[in-house]
């Protein structure tokens, strides 16, 4: 839909109200309502008006609505229908393990020692002392232990909150698991992975200055592209941030929104579970719909079967009447018959030959019938 601006209507608006009032109602910000403002040559209440204004002290009067003389395209919006969307639905499964997350006394903690680490984490701190360098320069744990990717800074703090998270899933039923490749955890029959990750700012790398002497001499001499710095910021995911992700900030570490983390999985493996019901429930409804058509089809080709047949019972019925109107002509007439054949026997012959022919004539059985086969 398009609809043309009110041009004497937004600036009374604007003269009226500040422009954080007017703005929402055109769905604009504070500086796109300005602007707009501007492509209508509408004149907006200068800086501190408000404040003068409420202060009791003079102001610029209201200007007058000079005609406008810009581009007649700038007068008109084009605005979509106003559609309400409804609230997704909560399964009636989640609202308790949401509600068993949020309550205060289920925080999980992580502890400042541990006294005693989850064999999964045990396996993961091993697995940081000779890990895998990528990329960037960051150390990793090998396969399949924990997938954590930190730098040597956060590496203990990361185990912590790796720690803390899979008791955390053990005390609520999941199951936690060594795969072929990650550690997984089983939450209603679907397999999640858990990772710690610290992302890294790239910068041109800088030379040193043998380096660049060995390349003013000629020499060998090689450097990488960019260089890797930690950010030090953590970052907790979940099948790669897909089912849960929280993420350091500066109000909330990850320590604090662990169990947050914890509803984002919950929400995911009952959206899937829901999902898979939905599914179920088509697959069903293709499959009754498909067996229908199956025998339905059955029903259509025995009947194409039996009009064959019919059709095919009904040209033999008319050859056996041809061939016995022709006999009854023939003996009424004085033709001879084929040479060496009797007459008696040849009209003795063909009306054998009628009667197999006749589908109302049963249990007639000819050579015709046999299915003669030569050996070699």
């Amino acid at each position: 839909m398009v609809e043309q601006y009110d041009r004497a209507k937004l600036l009374d608006e604007v003269w009226t109200e500040a422009v954080t009032i007017v703005a929402p109602r055109y769905q604009l910000s504070d500086v796109g309502l300005k602007k707009l403002c501007g492509r209508l040559q509408i004149p907006t209440p200068p800086r501190g008006y408000w404040a003068r204004l409420k202060a009791g002290k003079s102001v610029p009067p209201r200007p007058k609505l000079r005609e406008y003389v810009g581009h007649p395209m700038n007068l008109f919006r084009t605005t979509a229908p106003h559609t309400v969307v409804e609230p997704k639905p909560i399964d009636e499964r989640l609202v308790p393990l949401l509600a068993f997350e949020r309550a205060p006394g289920n925080q999980i903690i992580v502890p400042e020692h541990v006294k005693r680490w989850h064999p999964m984490t045990s396996a993961a701190r091993l697995a940081l002392k000779k890990p895998v360098i990528d990329t960037r320069g960051q150390p990793s744990t090998r396969a399949p232990a924990l997938n954590i990717c930190v730098s040597p800074a956060l590496q203990d703090r990361a185990l912590k909150l790796m720690d803390a998270v899979l008791k955390a899933l053990e005390t609520r039923g999941c199951r936690v698991e060594q795969g072929k490749q990650q550690v997984d955890i089983l939450i209603m029959g679907r397999i999640y992975h858990l990772r710690a990750f610290e992302p890294c700012k790239r910068s041109p790398y800088v030379p040193t200055p043998k380096q660049l002497e060995d390349k003013a001499r000629g020499r060998w001499s090689y450097w990488p592209n960019w260089t890797y710095q930690p950010t030090g910021q953590l970052h907790l995911l979940v099948n790669e941030g897909y089912a849960g992700k929280v993420i350091d900030s500066p109000n909330k570490p990850v320590e604090m929104q662990l169990n947050t983390l914890l509803e984002q999985i919950m929400t995911n493996a009952v959206e899937a579970l829901v999902n898979a019901e939905q599914q179920a429930i088509v697959n069903e409804k293709r499959r009754q719909l498909r067996e229908a058509a199956v025998e339905r089809q059955r029903i259509q080709n025995d009947e194409r079967k039996r009009l064959a047949t019919l059709e095919s019972d009904a040209q033999n019925w008319r050859r056996a009447q041809a061939i016995r109107d022709y006999l009854d002509a023939l003996e009424r007439s004085s033709i001879s018959v084929p040479k060496a054949t009797d007459r008696t026997d040849y009209v003795q012959w063909a009306r054998a030959k009628a009667d197999w022919l006749d589908p109302l004539i049963g249990d007639v059985t000819d050579i015709l019938d046999e299915d003669i086969k030569v050996p070699y």
